[in-house]
């Protein structure tokens, strides 16, 4: 019976019954001079609690339930943090003192805003203030703020440089950075695949961590311009739970828990579980999905220095739509209303599904080294089928010969099965040492990785119901008779054999940053080895070998406690698996980046601002090929992008938090086989990209929690998907304005969100001339919408 009881606990973690307490913790903020630090933010355990101090320094706690607990304070003279362990209806007092060194708190790397210290599965264990690279990153209190939902609903809004590429937004997601497509890593793996992996739902994610630039000594093979990093949600040792709900526009109907208990008596066992529904429809005709994700994990403290994590995450989602999302104009964009598709309420959902799994092992030799090793495996799968209008079948004016009149096209049918698989596994080292008046920082590693893909894309050569008119659209009169049946009897390995591709790699890596002058001046070198192996149906199935060595150069200077400035050389080497046009294998890319930068903190280290130029190239582009040869791509010659990124992340008082960022991107090709590709601005670039978000708080009186929110989106200059020639941007700019009011008191929230209040016409899309069409096509975005979350935490 014993057992039972441990298995059910461990599987469903009960949250049914919950001791209340009086614990609580509290102590004061004091000077170097031994005087009171009045408004100070105190921060328990990366963010989930805040508090200030008062006239007096003295922060509280109260209600505070049992567990283990990590106290900061947002400031960077106060470099040390405080662990502890909470028992039910105990008191915890610590006092904190700032430091009159200011230079050592940046050899203990410790600032309690979370927006300046990246996840550990970045590999860093430093501070961005003085990591040599442009690493933004996303909090969860920010994600609840914008109430976004998946990564695919305008988290690139938060980052300079960087769009989301709306195409099968339903199943993956397409986010670019300084004009090149960016890899998709999940804690710290690269996962990114042909197909997949799915989009990510926020319910299990904790932050999202964009890195700019190759980043060779942290991951290689990813893409130069860079990547996104997903750190999901784990046990953290705290007992606690939180339910929400969301309501919102197109009948969207969301419900998710996330409840952490301890699952031994020493409180070495943990285990967090994150479940989450979600129903909705979309502005757009018969377009709707309806999702649910299971993420239960586990964490074992072995010791003092030792720990285990174990995860797994389950994500299925149906959908409508596909490619019938997609609108066609003959006079131009937005030449039918936003509502418009191709589908019908007849079609039956696409179903995709994904599997994670997740395992690392923590292990710190002394307080100078430490070892990591993980592993992941991620599993993405899709069945199902989409209307579609065939190609360049539409009337572009009226045809009495052919009975045809202006805006007719014929649909079809395509089949949308697809399988990716990753599995990751890496280990790396990092520590320090010192020769003489000289501090070393050691980072190396192995990381390796095996990836497979197949699909079947198979669009149906018959004609699918009468004539659809996109003027004066009909649903409803298909029937089932009407569409053609397929066959699945054969194995998705033997239906989608053309595009079938194995790849695996190993590379290995060391980076030594000396420091000089008290850490105030720090050198980088070092390099990556990487080795690929792949075998797909292009070029006969035969095996294809690569090798490359990428090197890492950088300079970093500390010309204040605060204020830093640095400099970069970084390469990466990264195989290209997929199908050309004409049947060949893709060649890999290689990338180049140089990049200077400028850093600074303020507030007491509660704003962070950065200033970058940088100028990378790309060879070997890969390009779809287009939205009727899905899964095929084209290959061109050299890509540049050159910019300026401007960022600002944090906060300016207790009461007002700020993000703002600006981006120049000049990503055009500069080599091609066609002269005529030469200058063509790459497909996921805005020459100019603006975003910011305002809160403001009303942090005392009867009015406590009280907040207001306010933020906008701007891209000018906007590249079409893709670029034709004599037509190098979209005609309209996009623009969003969104405005937000919520409150909060004790252990309730309540947020309301309007997003595009001014209900704005926003797109993207392509010219007539765009893989041979005749006709203009694009994807709308969202009109004016709401959201209502309600949030308990207990």
């Amino acid at each position: 019976m014993n057992k039972n009881k441990l298995l059910f606990s461990a599987l469903l973690f009960p949250a049914l019954v919950w001791a209340q307490n009086t614990s609580q913790i509290t102590g004061k903020v004091m000077s170097s001079q031994n005087k009171p630090v009045s408004a100070a933010k105190v921060i328990l355990n990366n963010g989930e609690s805040e508090t200030y101090t008062d006239q007096d320094g003295i922060y509280r706690f109260n209600n505070i339930p049992a567990g283990n607990y990590v106290l900061q304070v947002d400031d960077p003279e106060v470099p040390k943090t405080y662990s502890f362990i909470l028992k039910e209806n105990d008191t915890i007092t610590h006092n904190f003192t700032q430091s009159s060194d200011v230079y050592q708190i940046m050899e203990v790397n410790v600032i309690a805003n979370r927006k300046t210290i990246p996840s550990s599965t970045l590999r860093l264990g430093e501070n961005l203030l003085v990591t040599p690279q442009n690493i933004q990153v996303i909090d969860q209190r920010l994600l609840n703020d914008q109430q976004i939902l998946t990564t695919a609903e305008g988290l690139s809004r938060n980052v300079s440089g960087v769009r989301t590429i709306t195409h099968q937004e339903e199943g993956s997601v397409g986010i670019a950075v300084r004009g090149f497509q960016a890899s998709n890593l999940r804690n710290g793996m690269d996962v990114s695949g042909s197909f997949g992996p799915l989009r990510e739902d926020m319910s299990f994610v904790d932050r999202v961590e964009f890195v700019k630039g190759p980043a060779g000594f942290m991951m290689g093979n990813t893409q130069p311009g860079g990547f996104y990093n997903i750190v999901t949600k784990k046990p953290v040792g705290r007992e606690r739970g939180n339910v929400q709900l969301t309501l919102g526009s197109f009948n969207l109907y969301r419900a998710a828990a996330d409840v952490e208990r301890k699952l031994s008596k020493d409180g070495k066992f943990w285990g967090r579980l994150n479940v989450m529904g979600t129903k909705k429809g979309s502005f757009q005709q018969y377009v709707e999905h309806e999702q649910y994700v299971i993420n239960p994990s586990f964490k074992y403290i072995a010791s003092e220095n030792t720990n285990v994590t174990l995860e797994y995450i389950l994500s299925q989602n149906n959908f409508q739509g596909g490619f019938a999302k997609y609108a066609y104009g003959i006079d131009g964009f937005k030449d039918v209303k936003r509502s418009f598709t191709f589908s019908d309420p007849i079609m039956d959902p696409t179903r995709s599904w994904e599997h994670n799994v997740y395992g690392t092992i923590n292990h710190n030799f002394n307080d100078n080294w430490m070892i990591t090793g993980q592993f992941g495996y991620v599993r993405s799968e899709m069945q199902g089928e989409s209307l579609y209008a065939k190609y360049n079948t539409i009337a572009l004016a009226d045809d009495s010969v052919n009975k045809k009149t202006k805006g007719d096209v014929s649909r079809g049918i395509s089949i949308n099965d697809a399988l990716n698989t990753s599995t990751i596994g890496q280990v790396f080292t990092r520590g320090k040492f010192s020769t003489g008046n000289i501090n070393h920082t050691i980072l190396a590693g192995i990381d390796m990785g095996k990836k497979f893909y197949v699909a079947d894309w198979t669009a149906m050569p018959q004609t699918v119901g009468p004539l659809f008119n996109i003027y004066n659209p009909v649903y409803g009169n298909l029937r089932k008779a009407d569409i053609p049946e397929y066959d699945r009897s054969r194995s998705l390995r033997e239906r989608g054999a053309n595009y079938l591709t194995n790849y695996s790699y190993t590379s290995f890596h060391i980076q030594d940053e000396v420091r000089f002058l008290e850490d105030k001046l720090r050198v980088a070198g070092g390099f990556r080895y990487t080795s690929t192996s792949k075998t797909s149906a292009a070029d006969k199935g035969a095996e294809v070998k690569n090798t490359a060595v990428t090197p890492r150069f950088s300079i970093t200077g500390l010309l204040s406690p605060t204020f830093t400035v640095y400099g970069l050389y970084d390469e990466t080497f990264q195989e290209q698996t997929g199908r050309l046009l004409n049947g060949s294998t893709a060649d890999p890319s290689y990338g180049k980046n140089k990049e200077i930068g400028v850093k600074k903190t303020w507030f007491n280290g509660q704003l962070m601002t950065n200033l970058t130029f940088y100028h990378l190239t790309k060879t070997n582009m890969l390009t779809a090929a287009g939205v009727d040869n899905p899964g095929l791509f084209e290959q061109t010659g050299e890509a540049t992008s050159k910019g300026i990124e401007f960022d600002l992340n944090g906060n300016i008082s207790k009461n007002w938090s700020i993000l703002l960022n600006y981006a120049y991107t000049d990503a055009k090709v500069s080599k091609d086989n066609n002269p005529k590709n030469v200058g063509g601005m790459l497909y996921g670039t805005a020459k100019h990209i603006t975003n910011g978000w305002v809160k403001y708080t009303i942090a005392e009186g009867d009015l406590e929690g009280l907040g207001f929110s306010f933020g906008y989106e701007y891209q000018a200059k906007r590249a079409a998907w893709p670029v034709v020639t004599g037509y190098p941007y979209l005609p309209d700019d996009y623009f969003t304005l969104d405005v937000g009011v919520s409150y909060k008191r004790d252990s309730y929230q309540i947020s309301f969100l309007v997003n595009n209040l001014t209900d704005r016409y926003n797109y993207v899309g392509f010219y007539p001339g765009a893989w041979g069409y005749s006709h203009y096509g694009w994807r709308a975005t969202n009109p004016i919408n709401f959201r209502m979350n309600i949030s308990y935490n207990f």
